[in-house]
């Protein structure tokens, strides 16, 4: 990931107090990726990735990975 975008998600994910998991996954998702991806690349369930994109989109009061992806964009 380059790495303003990285820092981007960062600051996203300290701002909503995401747990480092989640900000981890919150990268993969900002960059568009899909669950099944996101497990595969963690060596994680799918289900377990699932849960913690419900987690992510409650803590960050969103419904859509679009809007995920929006949040991240307009950081600074």
């Amino acid at each position: 990931m380059e790495h303003p975008y990285k820092n981007r998600c960062l600051r996203a994910a300290q701002r909503y107090d995401l747990t480092p998991r989640e900000g981890e996954i919150l990268s993969y998702l900002a960059r568009g990726r899909n669950a099944k991806y996101i497990a595969d690349q963690l060596f994680v369930a799918e289900r377990t990735v699932k849960t913690h994109t419900y987690h992510i989109y409650q803590k960050m009061d969103i419904h859509s990975q679009q809007e995920l992806i929006n949040i991240v964009e307009e950081t600074e």
